[in-house]
């Protein structure tokens, strides 16, 4: 969602934080009793949950029945969360939400048929008074779920979030019949790298791949570190020859990388293990085949990809 010219600026004071239901603010300084009805029904139910998306649902299910509203769109850029709801055309009303403390996102409102009017727009504004607390709420939740399930040195998911994320795209490859293609990725001679410039050297090899492999691959948010110097690339909707360009076209980036640390350039090279999802593997199969792969490939001479033949017998 682009930030619209016309966007409005709702700066909420954090003391009505503490007691949503004795909010002052100048947004709701004189609200009807009408809006203090539907203000405190919507207090209660957004205090249901914590997810951010529910709280998102729950928030336009509630602003529909008292304003037409067709469509909703949230924006949190520095969380990377965007959430869309309805149809996104037509008449729109935005908004900048923040506190002194905190940036909580951008929203904004659609319909298609005719313009919000000044009446809605009030209310609205008053409304949104009621979505602060438990946005804030969960987007300190999302925040520490994000944090629980990120490696800390380089940013990629930990192996938890893999093992998460593994499940639900093998569900989906599965269900829709789709393919789905895993990279296995190892830092050539990284002990030598350690060995030669430092352990903190080695974390800014390990970091610097990592960012390379978010911003080379499209799928940036399915990249993990499996442990050490090893890195793991989900690649879904993608078959072997697609996952092959992908993991060349790591590799040669990468390779191609000057990485200097103290005045001092640090080559890296990497070796790649690929495995696509057959039929009857189950989720370990296909990575224990990636890294079967990946074994090839350093065997072989490192700083090249291999793909281990499905057929063969995995040990």
């Amino acid at each position: 969602m682009s930030t619209a010219m016309t966007a409005r600026i709702l700066d909420f004071d954090t003391r009505e934080l503490i007691g949503v239901s004795s909010s002052k603010s100048k947004v709701s300084a004189h609200r009807s009793q009408k809006a203090a009805l539907h203000a405190a029904r919507l207090n209660a139910v957004l205090q249901t949950t914590i997810e951010l998306t529910e709280i998102l649902q729950i928030f336009y299910q509630e602003m529909s029945s008292v304003i037409k509203i067709e469509g909703l769109n949230y924006e949190h850029k520095a969380n990377t969360f965007e959430y869309l709801m309805g149809a996104n055309a037509g008449h729109s009303s935005h908004y900048v939400l923040q506190t002194k403390d905190d940036y909580l996102g951008e929203l904004s409102f659609f319909r298609k048929d005719e313009k919000f009017s000044a009446e809605e727009l009030t209310l609205m504004e008053d409304l949104i008074g009621s979505l602060v607390y438990p946005l804030r709420n969960g987007l300190r939740y999302q925040e520490a779920i994000r944090s629980a399930l990120t490696d800390a040195l380089t940013g990629a998911g930990n192996r938890i979030c893999l093992d998460n994320v593994l499940a639900r795209e093998f569900e989906l490859a599965q269900r829709y019949r789709q393919p789905l293609s895993l990279l296995m990725l190892d830092i050539d001679y990284f002990k030598r790298v350690n060995d030669t410039f430092g352990h903190v050297a080695g974390d800014k090899v390990l970091r610097t791949v990592a960012e390379t492999i978010r911003t080379t691959s499209r799928c940036a948010d399915m990249t993990f570190r499996y442990g050490g110097e090893e890195f793991v690339v989900l690649l879904n909707k993608t078959d072997m020859a697609g996952a092959k360009i992908t993991a060349e076209r790591l590799r040669a980036t990468i390779a191609g990388l000057s990485c200097i640390y103290e005045n001092q350039e640090i080559p890296i090279t990497i070796s790649i293990g690929v495995a696509t999802l057959c039929g009857g593997e189950t989720r370990e199969d296909l990575l224990k085949r990636a890294d079967n792969s990946l074994y090839e490939a350093k065997t072989n001479g490192r700083n090249q990809i291999c793909a281990v033949d499905p057929n063969l017998v995995l040990n």
